[in-house]
C-alpha cells in the first residue's frame, strides 16, 4: 500500500510535467525538490494547479463518483459568482464548465445517489439578497445545470444539505432572507419528483445558521452548534434528525465547547469530530455523548479539514488572532491529539479541503493576509 501510494504521487507530478511541456495552463510543473519529496516517507506538497476564477469564500467543492472535483460559486472579488469548474485529481487539469444558473456564496452542493448534484440556496454577497430559494442540478454526463423547478418552501444560506440513506436531501436552517432571521425550519428534497417539501411542523429543537450536519451509520443526522441571533441555544447544543420517525431531538449531552462555526468529520471509526476554535469535540454515536479533546496546536477559525482514510484528520490554515496562517495539523485517533506536519505555501482562510480518491488533499480557494481571493490549489498528500 506504501510503494502504490508513492506510485500515485509519482504519476501525479509526471502528469504536472507532461500538462507544463505541452503548454496546459491548469497546472504548474514541479520543482525538483518537490519530486524528490515524492519519493520520502515524510508528507509531500504536489505543485499547485489554478483555478480559472479566484474563490475567497462560500464555494464548495464536491467528490463526483468518477473521482473529479467540482468547484461550484463562492465569492469572486465583492459579489458572488456563476463559476463552475472540474478539477482532475489524477492528471490536475482543471475544466471551466457552463455557468450555474444562478450566482452563489454560501450554498450546500450535495451528490445524489444517481450521481448528479443538488446545489441549493446561498446568497449573492452584495449585502442585499441575504437568502435564496432557488436551486439547481449538475449532471456529470451532458457537464449543465439545470434550475429546479420547483424552489425550496424557503430561502436559506450558510444551511446544511445531507444525504440521507433513502436518496433524499435533509436540508436544515440556515441565514433567512431578513437580517438576523435564523431558520428552525427543516425540508427534504426528493430527486425522484424534483421537489421539496416541508417537514413541518417538525423543526429544529433550536434555529442554525453556519452549523454541521453529518449522517451517521444508522442513518439519522447529527446537528451540532451553529450561530443562533434569537435563542443563543445552538452554539453549544447538538440534535439528532431520525427519518424513519421524522422527529429532531435534542442529546442530553451538549457540546464541551461553544461551536458557532463548527466543522464536522466523520472518521473511519464512526464517531465525528467536531472542531472549534477552542478545542475538539468526539461525538460517539453509540453512548451519544461527546468528549472532549484538546483541540489543533494553533487555535483557530475559518479554517480547511478533512477526514483521512486512515481514521485521523487534517486541518489545513484558517484565522488566528486576526491573522491568516499557514500551518497545517493531523489528528491522530489513537492518542486523541494533534500534531503540526506541513506549512502551506500561501497561508489561506476559508479555504474548502476535500480528500481526493487518490488519497491527496485538494485545498481550494480562501483568502490571504491581503484579503485576496486564492486561485491557486494545493495539494497536500498526507
Amino acid at each position: 500500500m506504501k510503494n502504490q501510494s508513492k506510485a500515485v504521487r509519482l504519476g501525479f507530478v509526471l502528469s504536472l510535467l507532461a500538462g507544463a511541456m505541452l503548454g496546459s495552463t491548469a497546472s504548474v510543473a514541479a520543482t525538483p525538490a518537490e519530486q524528490a519529496a515524492v519519493g520520502s516517507s515524510t508528507a509531500s506538497m504536489a505543485a499547485p494547479i489554478r483555478l480559472n476564477i479566484a474563490r475567497s469564500q462560500g464555494h464548495t467543492v464536491t467528490a463526483l463518483n468518477d473521482g473529479r472535483l467540482l468547484v461550484l460559486g463562492g465569492r469572486s472579488g465583492s459579489l458572488a459568482t456563476v463559476a463552475a469548474e472540474l478539477i482532475d485529481p489524477v492528471t490536475g487539469r482543471v475544466e471551466q464548465l457552463s455557468s450555474m444558473v444562478q450566482a452563489r456564496e454560501g450554498h450546500t452542493a450535495t451528490l445524489l445517489a444517481d450521481g448528479r448534484v443538488l446545489v441549493t440556496g446561498g446568497n449573492l454577497g452584495d449585502g442585499r439578497v441575504l437568502a435564496l430559494n432557488s436551486a439547481e442540478l449538475f449532471d456529470p454526463r451532458t457537464k449543465t445545470f439545470q434550475l429546479v423547478a420547483t424552489p425550496m418552501t424557503l430561502e436559506r444560506s450558510s444551511h446544511t444539505a445531507t444525504l440521507l440513506k433513502n436518496g433524499k436531501v435533509l436540508i436544515t436552517g440556515g441565514q433567512g432572507a431578513r437580517q438576523g432571521m435564523v431558520s428552525f425550519s427543516a425540508e427534504v428534497f426528493d430527486p425522484n419528483t424534483g421537489k421539496f417539501e416541508s417537514l413541518a411542523p417538525q423543526r429544529l429543537v433550536a434555529p442554525r445558521t453556519y452549523h454541521a450536519a453529518t449522517l451517521l451509520d444508522s442513518g439519522q443526522v447529527l446537528i451540532v452548534g451553529g450561530t443562533d441571533w434569537q435563542t443563543a441555544r445552538a452554539p453549544n447544543s447538538a440534535e439528532l434528525y431520525d427519518p424513519v420517525a421524522n422527529t429532531f431531538t435534542q442529546l442530553e449531552s451538549p457540546l464541551n465547547y461553544k461551536n458557532e462555526t463548527p466543522q464536522a468529520l466523520k472518521l473511519s471509526s464512526r464517531r465525528v469530530l467536531v472542531l472549534s476554535n477552542q478545542g475538539a469535540d468526539l461525538f460517539d454515536p453509540v453512548t451519544r455523548t461527546f468528549k472532549a479533546l484538546p483541540g489543533p496546536l494553533k487555535a483557530r477559525d475559518y479554517e480547511a479539514s478533512t477526514a483521512l482514510y486512515d481514521g485521523g484528520a487534517l486541518v489545513l490554515g484558517g484565522l488566528s488572532a486576526d491573522t491568516v496562517i499557514p500551518s497545517i495539523e493531523r489528528y491522530d485517533p489513537v492518542r486523541g491529539t494533534f500534531r503540526t506536519v506541513a506549512t502551506l505555501r500561501k497561508a489561506r482562510a476559508w479555504g474548502v479541503a476535500t480528500l481526493a480518491n487518490t488519497g491527496a488533499v485538494f485545498l481550494v480557494g480562501g483568502v490571504d493576509n491581503s484579503g485576496a481571493g486564492i486561485a491557486d490549489v494545493t495539494v497536500y498528500w498526507p
